[in-house]
């Protein structure tokens, strides 16, 4: 079900308020919403996804504009249902005329919502309305959620009458979400819409073309994938350059926060910035599974058999900390390398989630501590590892036992580390360590 109309008349505010979530970022500045934005709703035990757009915009040479069109127009194409809002505090306008036109065309059901009617003097207004010849409005307020209710009845009626719904999720069906991260003008959205085969987003030359963060669903070998395209993130000004920003980048690092998996897109031609390391070290402790894009392959001018060596060396040592993480270098243009992402998102959440069994702890531990026992540290006995364990997983967490007296020196840590990677793997994916300390083991590694 798509949300059309033309723009500043409360879409997506209604949108958040049917599905009782602040997903889309809300303004009073026109044009605020671009993207098509995808989210579940359910009423009356029947579910359906609704759609949120940036509307209709009237004919203009702005490419942006142009390109909201199209995507609306695509939200249109669709849906099953269309929900047309008008502004009734504004009243009918040759507009909504206009595009009361367009949306006939569709051959969908319309349900006419007539938004912003906040109190009874507004709503007796929306009379206005039945000159569109699309049958009575529906008067709401998206703003204090009066007459969403009702919006929803009629919305479940139509649904019911086509035998148009979708299931809801069963608490049983794991979706694996991917935050696409990264500085404006990386190639964020470009890299989605390669992945999913079709203009799901807008892409522009200009920085913040991107808003709200765009939940973009796929199913790759079975498995269901949510890829989040955020917006750019880039190092702090004074002064934002774009209005949304401040709200852009808010959602974004809320979006990182509850992925699964982190994409950081990075622009191969240009240095990496301290606003990449805070990302990837956000990422890590976190305890999400990292995959680093040196996009805009294609762009690097006479590349030899060296050339890979020398960005991998940079990477790595501006990177040091995510050795671990794989780096693709990527050209949304081209689709190059592009075949590889999926895989590995597949690959990283098992690992994510990998077991390993407690006797080849055991045994990992005898060894390390065979080719190099730990230091005594300043002031304190000569540490005695007891046990190394694993006590979670997603992202995968090991305890070490030790005397109560002692300490292990953080270069330790690393050492075992870098020993269960070697032994286990763990490509993509950090590894937390936590040390216990014990006066009574009886369980000493020999």
């Amino acid at each position: 079900m798509a949300i059309c109309g033309r723009i500043n008349v409360g879409k997506s505010t209604l949108f958040n308020r049917l599905i009782s979530s602040p997903k889309a970022i809300v303004s009073a500045i026109a044009g605020t919403t671009r993207d098509r934005n995808y989210a579940d709703c359910e009423w009356d035990k029947t579910s359906f996804q609704l759609i949120d757009t940036g509307g209709f915009v009237a004919k203009t040479n702005n490419i942006i504009d142009q390109k909201i069109n199209q995507q609306a127009d695509t939200a249109a194409k669709e849906a099953d249902l269309l929900l047309f809002v008008v502004d009734t505090r504004a009243g009918l306008v040759p507009e909504d005329k206009q595009i009361a036109r367009m949306l006939s065309n569709y051959k969908k059901p319309i349900i006419l919502v007539a938004n912003k009617a906040d109190n009874l003097r507004w709503r007796q207004q929306t009379a206005n309305f039945y000159q569109l010849g699309l049958g009575d409005p529906h008067p709401v307020s998206a703003i204090n959620g009066s007459g969403s209710g009702d919006l929803l009845d009629a919305i479940v009626n139509i649904l019911q009458k086509t035998k148009k719904r979708i299931k809801t999720k069963t608490p049983e069906q794991r979706v694996i979400k991917v935050a696409i991260v990264g500085q404006p003008n990386v190639g964020k959205s470009s890299l989605v819409n390669s992945l999913v085969g079709q203009e799901r987003l807008i892409v522009s030359h200009l920085p913040h073309t991107t808003r709200d963060a765009q939940d973009i669903s796929l199913v790759y070998h079975g498995q269901n994938i949510i890829l989040i395209d955020t917006a750019g993130l880039r190092r702090k000004t004074k002064k934002a350059v774009d209005p949304f920003e401040k709200q852009s980048v808010a959602q974004s690092v809320m979006t990182l926060k509850k992925s699964d998996i982190t994409i950081l897109v990075t622009d191969v031609t240009k240095p990496l910035t301290w606003q990449d390391k805070n990302l990837l070290q956000e990422t890590v402790n976190a305890g999400k599974g990292v995959i680093i894009l040196a996009n805009k392959w294609d762009l690097i001018p006479d590349k030899k058999t060296d050339t890979i060596k020398k960005y991998d060396d940079y990477y790595h040592s501006f990177f040091p900390f995510v050795t671990w993480a794989p780096l693709l270098y990527t050209s949304a243009l081209d689709k190059t390398r592009l075949a590889k992402i999926l895989p590995l998102i597949m690959a990283i959440w098992q690992e994510k989630n990998r077991v390993i069994d407690a006797n080849a702890l055991d045994k990992l531990l005898k060894k390390i501590v065979k080719k190099h026992k730990p230091a005594k540290g300043k002031g304190t006995k000569q540490p005695y590892i007891y046990s190394l364990k694993q006590t979670g997983t997603n992202p995968p967490r090991f305890e070490i036992k030790i005397d109560f007296k002692s300490e292990l020196h953080h270069s330790y840590l690393r050492f075992i580390e870098n020993n269960l990677r070697y032994k286990f793997g763990f490509n993509g994916v950090p590894i937390k360590i936590h040390i216990a300390k014990t006066q009574n083991a009886t369980d000493k590694t020999k």
